[in-house]
């Protein structure tokens, strides 16, 4: 066998056998099939419609448009037989009658050609094989008109899918006589642009968006796209775009099934269009709170946009349950530090005095790493480190977030703990920063990250410190409760009712000392699991030791047990 000099694509008469398997055959993409038929043939309504027949549920579509002039190119997979002006403008496929292949179908039509209507009936075997067809006279005056039989699954999909179909689909369509409803699939847009035969919406929403959310309307058929979207710094939403064509025949959608874009260079350059007319959006909305990045992106595209609205949120020392950065309340028009993000021992032990006045000579902000590169921004001074210094009988030494304690510092009173802050005077600044030292009273360090374990955790306290054992146990907390989420981890609650006892104890041990603690502890424990079971108006009284427990009532007394 010797090789071919050349060869040429073609199409094999075998893919008529396999036609049936090119759609996923539901009633919802037949609808939508012949609907895109009935808009290039310039129909003006589209009546969709149901009935038995002879004992068999029957589907019935018909339009008011020019009709089917040659009969064969209906039956011609790929010869769409529409004339060249919706050739040129649309590009159809001559695949979509085939979304009927399978079912008994009768087609009557209008040739306005042969000026007189014809029919012909498609048995569900002559789909996949050449068998002719015979061509009968039919009185239909104008457009077209399919009659389907109908599986007992498309009957009960049938409203439903004709509700969808109709939706965004430019045409009025009437389903049993009534009308559909329909809207504009950008109504809700904040502003609409025109692009190259096509209408751009863009929308403010929810900053997560499924990859499944439908963004384009192709004549009524709407199919998710990835296309651009911008979010603001600090926001809860974003700008995103939806894409409504109207007269666009390089965009595409992919064959057979019609359920995804073509992606081709047309696409890419419609995102890009998308995206100056997000930042179009914004220049118009006034003040915009856009990352660095996106506001030269937003000059690249064309669209010259202030820099972001100079304020900044007032800085909250971080909890260690936080799922992210705790915010204050807006600064603005007042001099700002920014501070970066530390490990929340860090922050809560540093907030109980950096956030008395103003410490450092300006408000305490938190710092926004994709402003940097804004003139204002940079201008501001800025927080370079934080670290306490503490002197012991074990020594002195300095801790940082995200160490661990030196080796054999154990919890309990120090001589002196100093809370140092540099701070650089700007992002350009080259001197050196300036440093502010503070007295500070405790110091929460955590082991290597462990928060919750409160056995790894140090707690220091000077000889002075005035803190009280509730302060001290909701300070413990707040740096270091993180629940787990393991399978085999209890409720957050329960969780978190554990971590307060705990804390609780460790502070009165540390205040109060250790009998007290226990005492204390012990309260807890029989407030929580004791208190409630006492007669209402009688006293108990518990005489306990290690394994052995005595209880008895207060005779003659009235009195509600208190706490």
């Amino acid at each position: 066998m010797s090789l071919p000099a050349t060869i040429q694509t073609a199409v094999g008469q075998s893919i008529l056998g396999k036609i049936t398997s090119l759609y996923n055959n539901s009633v919802a993409d037949v609808l939508n099939e012949i609907l895109q038929n009935c808009r290039r043939a310039g129909a003006t309504r589209v009546d969709i419609d149901s009935f038995e027949l002879a004992d068999r549920q029957v589907l019935v579509m018909r339009d008011d448009g020019s009709g089917i002039d040659d009969p064969a190119k209906l039956v011609t997979l790929g010869d769409s037989g529409w004339d060249s002006a919706i050739a040129d403008r649309e590009d159809p496929a001559g695949m979509g009658v085939f979304s009927l292949a399978g079912h008994p179908v009768e087609i009557r039509s209008f040739s306005p050609a042969a000026g007189k209507g014809w029919c012909v009936t498609i048995a569900p075997d002559a789909w996949e094989r050449a068998t002719p067809l015979e061509i009968e006279p039919c009185s239909i005056a104008r457009g077209t008109e399919i009659l389907i039989d109908m599986p007992a699954a498309w009957a009960s999909a049938l409203p439903a899918a004709a509700a969808t179909a109709a939706t965004f689909y430019p045409l009025p369509v009437h389903f049993q006589g009534e009308p559909c409803a329909q809207r504009d699939f950008l109504a809700e847009a904040y502003r609409t642009e025109q692009w190259d035969g096509c209408r751009i919406g863009i929308f403010r929403g929810r900053n997560y968006r499924s990859s499944t959310e439908v963004s384009i309307n192709f004549h009524g058929l709407t199919v998710p796209c990835p296309m651009p979207s911008v979010s603001e710094v600090g926001g809860d939403g974003c700008w995103y775009v939806r894409v409504d064509i109207v007269d666009a025949p390089a965009l595409q959608l992919v064959l057979p099934a019609r359920k995804e874009m073509v992606q081709n260079a047309v696409l890419d350059t419609l995102r890009e269009a998308a995206e100056a007319a997000i930042y179009r959006a914004i220049a118009v909305s006034g003040s915009h709170r856009l990352a660095h990045e996106q506001w030269q992106r937003a000059h690249a595209l064309g669209v010259i946009l202030p820099e972001a609205a100079p304020w900044l949120s007032g800085w909250v020392p971080r909890t260690a349950d936080s799922d992210g950065t705790l915010l204050g309340d807006p600064v603005a028009g007042t001099a700002m530090i920014l501070v970066p993000c530390e490990e929340p021992p860090i922050e809560q032990c540093a907030g109980r005095i950096l956030c008395e006045g103003l410490p450092l000579g300006g408000t305490l902000v938190r710092e926004v790493a994709g402003f940097e590169g804004y003139g204002w921004y940079d201008a501001l001074p800025r927080v370079s480190d934080i670290s306490f210094n503490v002197e012991s009988d074990a020594g002195i030494y300095v801790y940082r977030g995200g160490e661990s304690p030196p080796p054999g510092i154990e919890s309990g009173r120090v001589t002196r703990i100093t809370l140092d802050v540099a701070v650089k005077p700007s992002a350009s600044a080259t001197g050196d920063d300036n440093r502010h030292s503070f007295t500070a009273d405790v110091l929460i360090a955590p082991d290597d990250g462990w928060y919750s374990d409160l056995d790894q955790t140090v707690i220091l306290l000077t000889q002075d410190s005035a803190i009280t054992p509730h302060e001290l146990a909701s300070l413990i907390e707040d740096a270091c409760f993180t629940p787990g989420d393991d399978s085999g981890d209890d409720s957050w609650d329960t969780q978190h009712s554990n971590f307060e006892k705990r804390a609780r104890h460790v502070a009165n041990e540390l205040l109060l000392g250790e009998e007290t603690a226990i005492l204390e502890r012990i309260r807890d424990v029989l407030l929580d699991e004791v208190s409630w079971l006492v007669p209402e108006g009688r006293r108990v009284t518990i005489l306990a030791e290690r394994g052995q427990m005595t209880l008895s009532y207060v005779p003659g007394e009235d009195a509600v047990m208190s706490a």
